[in-house]
C-alpha cells in the first residue's frame, strides 16, 4: 500500500528536483511505480532503522575526543534519487523490494565530529574496537593536500579519494545486529570546520546539482577559510598541550622540591635530636660518676641504715697501733730542739696527710728495719683492698640514675 503523502509525487517534480532528465530514468529501466513501492516500504521501517541508528550514537558518544555527533535516517525522496543513481551506474542490476536495502549503504548516516582533525584516529581506534567495518575505508583529501598529510591515511591501507572541490572526511560501513537482522550504518569523522563548509556546500550545491559559477567560487572560498581556521585550531590545540606539558613538569619540580625541603627539615632534627642526646649521655654518665663518688664518700661515714659499714680488719688495727706508735717517736735534730709534746703534736697533725714512716730504733739492725717497712707496706695494701671489696654495689634505676641500693637520702 502506497502511503498517500507518497503517491502525490509526480515524476516530473522528482526529476526537477534532482535534475534528472526522462532520458536519464528511461535509461535507469526504472518503473517509477517500483520506486514508490519501495519508498513505501521503507517508510513502514523507518522506526526500526531510526531505532538502530540511535543505538549507534550512543556507542559513539562514548569514544575520547567526540565533540558532537550529526545523525539522520535517509528521507523517502533521497532515496530513490540514489537508487536511480546507482542504477544507471549499475545497469546489469535490478533493483526491487527485496535488495535496495543491501545496495544502498547511507540509509543510517552519521557524522562524527570531533574539535580537531588530529583527534581522528582516537576514534578510529574506538570503531575498529567496537565495529565489525565492511570493505575499504575511505579517506577523502583536498586536491592541495601534502603528501605528508595523507601518508597516514595510506599506510594505513585506506583507499584514497582526492576530491577537487576540497571535500574532507574518512568514511566507514559499519555494521550492527540489535536482533537477527544485520543493518549497515554510514559513519564519517570530520573536524568541526570540515563539517561546517560540507553542510553549507551540501545545501547550496550538492544537493540540488547546482553548477553556478558564483556559487561555485564562494563554496572554494569558504573551504579555504575552513582550511585555515582547522590549521589555526590545530596550532591552538598543540600550543595548549604544550603548556599544559610544561605546567605539569613545573609542578612536579616543585613537588619534587618541597619534599626535598622536608626532608632536609626531617634531617636536620634528626640531627639536632642526635646532638642532643650525645649531650644528655656525656653529661649523664659525668653525673653518674660523680653520684657514684658522692655515695661512695656518704657510705664510707654513714654509720647505721641500709648501707654496709666497714669494719676495720685486724691488719688495719695493727698498722693503726704501728702508726700511732710512729707518731710517738722522736727524732733528734741537730738544728732544733723540740719538747717530746710539741713533736708529738706535730706527728698528729701530719699523719693523715704524709705516707707512713717506718721509724728505726736504735736497737734495730738495718735488716730488721727493712723487715718491718715491707710488713708495713703489705698491711697496707691489704687494708686498702678489703675497703675496695666491701664498697656496696651500684645499679642504674628505670630511669637511667646510678644509685647505691637501699641508701640513705643525701641530705
Amino acid at each position: 500500500m502506497i502511503p498517500q503523502e507518497m503517491s502525490k509525487i509526480q515524476q516530473a517534480d522528482f526529476l526537477s528536483k534532482y535534475k534528472l532528465t526522462s532520458a536519464d530514468f528511461k535509461a535507469a529501466n526504472l518503473n517509477y511505480e517500483t520506486l514508490l513501492n519501495i519508498s513505501a516500504d521503507f517508510e513502514s521501517k523507518r522506526a526500526a532503522y531510526d531505532e538502530v541508528g540511535t543505538g549507534v550514537v550512543k556507542i559513539l558518544f562514548k569514544f575520547n575526543a567526540v565533540h558532537a555527533i550529526k545523525y539522520q535516517v535517509i528521507p523517502s525522496e533521497e532515496l530513490l534519487n540514489k537508487l536511480l543513481a546507482y542504477q544507471l551506474q549499475n545497469p546489469a542490476i535490478s533493483i526491487d523490494l527485496t535488495n535496495y536495502e543491501e545496495l544502498i549503504d547511507n540509509l543510517i548516516s552519521i557524522s562524527v565530529i570531533p574539535l580537531f582533525k588530529s583527534d581522528w584516529a582516537k576514534i578510529h581506534e574506538s570503531i575498529l574496537d567496537q565495529f565489525v567495518v565492511f570493505d575499504k575505508i575511505k579517506a577523502n583529501v583536498r586536491l592541495t593536500d601534502a603528501a605528508s598529510s595523507t601518508k597516514e591515511f595510506t599506510d594505513q591501507g585506506f583507499e584514497l579519494n582526492v576530491q577537487p572541490d576540497g571535500y574532507r572526511s574518512i568514511d566507514y560501513v559499519i555494521k550492527t545486529a540489535p536482533s537477527k537482522k544485520e543493518y549497515k550504518v554510514a559513519v564519517q569523522i570530520r573536524s568541526i570546520f570540515e563539517e561546517g563548509w560540507a553542510a553549507i556546500d551540501h545545501n547550496a550545491r550538492y544537493q540540488e546539482k547546482t553548477e553556478h559559477g558564483g556559487l561555485n567560487d564562494f563554496s572554494k572560498t569558504l573551504n579555504k577559510l575552513a582550511g585555515a581556521a582547522e590549521e589555526i585550531g590545530e596550532g591552538i590545540h598543540g600550543l595548549k598541550s604544550y603548556l599544559n606539558e610544561k605546567d605539569l613538569l613545573i609542578q612536579e619540580q616543585q613537588a619534587l622540591v618541597l619534599a626535598q625541603q622536608i626532608e632536609l627539615e626531617e634531617l636536620k632534627a634528626q640531627l639536632a635530636q642526635a646532638n642532643l642526646d650525645k649531650k644528655e649521655n656525656v653529661s649523664a654518665e659525668i653525673l653518674g660518676k660523680r653520684i657514684i663518688e658522692d655515695l661512695a664518700k656518704t657510705a664510707a661515714k654513714v654509720d647505721g641504715g641500709s648501707v654496709p659499714v666497714i669494719e676495720p680488719t685486724q691488719s688495719a688495727v695493727k698498722a693503726e697501733a704501728a702508726e700511732t706508735a710512729t707518731s710517738k717517736t722522736v727524732i733528734p735534730s741537730a738544728k732544733t730542739e723540740e719538747t717530746p709534746s710539741s713533736t708529738t703534736a706535730t706527728a698528729a697533725e701530719k699523719a693523715p696527710e704524709e705516707k707512713p714512716k717506718t721509724v728505726k730504733n736504735s736497737s734495730d739492725s738495718p735488716k730488721t728495719a727493712k723487715l718491718k717497712e715491707e710488713k708495713v707496706k703489705v698491711e697496707k695494701n691489704k687494708e686498702e683492698k678489703q675497703k675496695i671489696e666491701m664498697l656496696p654495689p651500684v645499679v642504674e634505676d628505670l630511669f637511667g640514675q646510678t644509685r647505691i641500693p637501699d641508701a640513705a637520702p643525701l641530705h
